[in-house]
């Protein structure tokens, strides 16, 4: 028997770390929690320690008691072990531990059912959970994939790993819920707005739409800038303005707004950059929505940095729903190590997904969300597979 100790800063990414090392078919002996670092036990960053061992139940090995199987079968879990080697883990904790494992493997709630009654799930779906949760698809999701592909494929589809793949990008395509390119088809100006918090791009992917519809859609464009608070902001908007021959206009107040939209109301796109506001801002946010309620009808896309925490995120998209967004758009695709936010925002907030950019440069690197792009991206793919990078 080969016995390793891992830790981590929670207990997901130690589960991966047994799988990377030890392989599927390690079992989780041990887990506790316990605080490193800090003074006197004071200030410590609270940390996971997982014991797992490999090759249990070879010849000569003591029989082992039931443990957790890393290969995410999402089969009945029954206790875990003793102390392995001599280790003082407080009960408590170590309950908490194994009820978290079970939610994490299996997506069930402790009283929803007992061990005994939960059937497993076939061995090939073990190998798509881990897919999704390395690729930070949130585990809640990850598991309702699970079960929503188990229920598609029959008995013997499911132990045909290329059956199980398929089915789980089919149903990646249905979930990624997308809104598609500005549509310019209709009569009258058409308005829409970038908002959402500070950094995430809206500057830059503004000057990159205003390029697409002027250049390539051979559109009639307008621009408006209620970005005051960064003058160079203003300034750069004013640069684009001027090699794409469109007119700007810089609002500061619902009069100015009023004034800009009935001069562009022969144009046929016109495009409001918005100052980046904290989510935690109520104040900014109602004076924001306040602003843009003059222009209404208008489509109001919330910009993201999927680089942020999934946490950050959901308390992003619940704030400025004030502003009443009809559309996602997410940013940094190119500084990122993982997609899955984009997935987990979409579901979260039933919310479709306009475009990705993935670059600085205008008007380049920024893409239509289409969902046969973005799908391999959440299942590992590469960037450069997926989208045209400069």
């Amino acid at each position: 028997m080969r016995v390793k100790r891992y830790e981590a800063p929670t207990l997901q990414e130690a589960l991966l770390n047994v799988k990377k090392e030890l392989g599927s078919d390690a079992v989780i002996l041990q887990t506790r929690r316990f605080s490193k670092g800090g003074v006197l036990g004071f200030m410590g960053k609270n940390m996971v320690e997982v014991l797992a061992a490999t090759d249990v139940g070879a010849p000569g090995d003591a029989a082992p008691a039931p443990a957790l199987k890393v290969n995410h079968q999402l089969a009945a879990v029954a206790p875990a072990l003793p102390a392995a080697e001599n280790h003082n883990s407080d009960i408590d904790s170590l309950k908490k531990d194994i009820r978290e494992l079970k939610q994490l493997i299996r997506g069930l709630a402790p009283e929803e059912k007992s061990a005994e009654t939960i059937q497993p799930f076939p061995e090939t779906f073990g190998g798509v959970y881990l897919k999704l949760i390395e690729n930070d698809v949130d585990p809640a999701i990850a598991q309702d994939i699970i079960r929503a592909i188990d229920e598609t494929l029959g008995d013997e589809d499911k132990k045909d790993r290329k059956k199980v793949q398929d089915s789980l990008e089919k149903h990646l395509k249905r979930l990624m819920k997308t809104s598609g390119a500005v549509d310019t088809s209709r009569t009258g100006a058409r308005t829409i707005a970038l908002v959402g918090p500070t950094g995430v791009g809206k500057t830059t992917t503004i000057a990159k739409l205003a390029t697409s519809l002027s250049f390539s859609r051979r559109r009639r464009v307008g621009l408006i800038t209620v970005d005051t608070y960064r003058i160079a902001a203003v300034e750069q908007l004013k640069v684009y303005a001027e090699i794409l021959d469109v007119p700007l206009r810089v609002v500061y107040d619902d009069d100015d707004m009023k004034r800009a939209t009935d001069i562009f109301s022969d144009m046929d796109v016109v495009l409001i950059d918005t100052a980046g506001r904290s989510q935690r801002s109520e104040e900014k946010i109602t004076a924001l929505r306040n602003i843009l309620s003059v222009c209404y009808p208008l489509d109001i896309h919330l910009v993201l940095n999927v680089n942020t925490r999934f946490r950050e995120l959901l308390d992003i998209t619940e704030r400025f729903s004030r502003l009443s967004y009809n559309h996602l758009l997410f940013t940094k695709l190119d500084e990122a190590l993982t997609f899955g936010n984009i997935i987990n925002v979409i579901v979260r907030r039933n919310t479709g997904l306009s475009y990705v950019t993935y670059g600085q440069n205008v008007p380049d690197e920024i893409q239509p969300a289409a969902p046969e792009k973005l799908v391999p991206l959440l299942l590992g793919a590469p960037l450069s597979q997926c989208l045209p990078v400069s």
